[in-house]
C-alpha cells in the first residue's frame, strides 16, 4: 500500500469524503487526486495539526497503527480533561485568594481597633 492509499483509507476512516478534508486541513480542492508519491512536510503539518491522533509513521511508512496509542482518539475527551484540569486549578486559586482576602480582612479590622483606641487616648 503506497502513501496516497493510507492518506485515503485514514480519510475514509475519520468519515470524510476527500473535499471536506481537503478542506479541513487546508490543501486546496483536488489536491489529493494530484498527489502521485508523497506530500511535503508543510502539508504533512496541516494534517498533523487537524488530525493530531494520526500515526505519522503508519502514513509514511505503513508501520504501526494507523492511530497513535499515546493519544486519545476522541478529540471531546482530549478537551474535557484540559477544562477539568483547569477548573481545579482556576478553584484552588480561587480559594486561595478567598483565604488571603479573609486574612487581609482580620488584618484590616487590628488596625481599625489600633487607630480607635489612638484616638480615644
Amino acid at each position: 500500500m503506497e502513501f496516497i492509499d493510507r492518506l485515503k483509507l485514514f480519510i475514509k476512516f475519520q468519515g470524510l469524503g476527500q473535499t471536506k478534508f481537503e478542506e479541513l486541513v487546508g490543501f486546496s480542492r483536488g489536491y489529493i487526486s494530484k498527489v502521485k508519491t508523497s506530500i511535503g512536510a508543510d502539508k504533512l503539518s496541516n494534517i498533523v495539526e487537524v488530525f493530531p491522533d494520526l500515526n505519522l509513521d503508519w502514513l509514511i511508512t505503513g508501520k504501526g497503527e494507523m492511530i497513535s496509542s499515546s493519544i486519545k482518539s476522541d478529540p471531546a475527551e482530549q478537551s474535557i480533561d484540559v477544562v477539568e484540569e483547569d477548573a481545579v486549578e482556576y478553584k484552588n486559586k480561587y480559594l486561595e485568594v478567598l483565604e488571603e482576602n479573609r486574612s487581609l480582612r482580620i488584618e484590616i479590622e487590628k488596625f481599625r481597633k489600633i487607630i480607635k483606641l489612638k484616638e480615644e487616648k
